[in-house]
């Protein structure tokens, strides 16, 4: 499916989780044998510079269900990449969400993110407000920093996410025994 750049608000995609993780020049491309193996998934919010995405817990096939990927929950919102993994045929469009509205379907009245290096700003993505806040209250809220991840980078971070959520899930069977 080819969406232009104007057209990819509500887009769906696949992110793999298998391939190459030092190929930085993205030439490694998905293939149809490739589709049956384990993905995760994303959807665009909006677009600037850069394309502010949600990614869901769900992984699996590049074929899965939307509404089983939309209603598996969020892993990480918003977060904000570099569209490349698309363009270089690393990454796939699965579809467009119908009528999607980034703030019934995205929660974007409550989308946050920090800015900033010396101080640190909190904006709002509605009200496109900001208001300084402490590196403390950062921690502690655990808000996203406006980082624009390369798709590589958002890989190894996924990957890394599911590895500690996999090693929490074993220590916590063993405290249940």
């Amino acid at each position: 499916m080819k969406v232009n750049k104007d057209k990819i608000i509500g887009v769906v995609f696949c992110i793999p989780l298998f391939m190459p993780k030092d190929d930085w020049k993205l030439k490694v491309k998905l293939t149809k044998d490739d589709l049956s193996k384990n993905f995760a998934f994303g959807r665009v919010i909006e677009t600037s510079s850069s394309v502010l995405v949600e990614i869901f817990n769900y992984i699996g096939c590049a074929n899965s269900d939307l509404k089983q990927v939309i209603n598996s929950g969020i892993m990480y919102s918003p977060i904000q990449i570099f569209w490349d993994g698309i363009i270089k045929k690393r990454w796939k469009i699965i579809e467009q969400t119908e009528n999607y509205d980034k703030y019934k379907d995205s929660n974007y009245n409550n989308l946050k993110m920090v800015f900033g290096g010396i101080g640190f700003r909190l904006r709002d993505f509605s009200t496109k407000k900001e208001t300084p806040i402490t590196r403390e209250e950062l921690k502690l809220k655990g808000y996203e920093f406006s980082t624009v991840w390369f798709p590589i980078d958002l890989e190894n971070r996924i990957l890394k996410r599911l590895e500690e959520s996999r090693t929490h899930n074993k220590s916590t069977m063993v405290k249940n025994k």
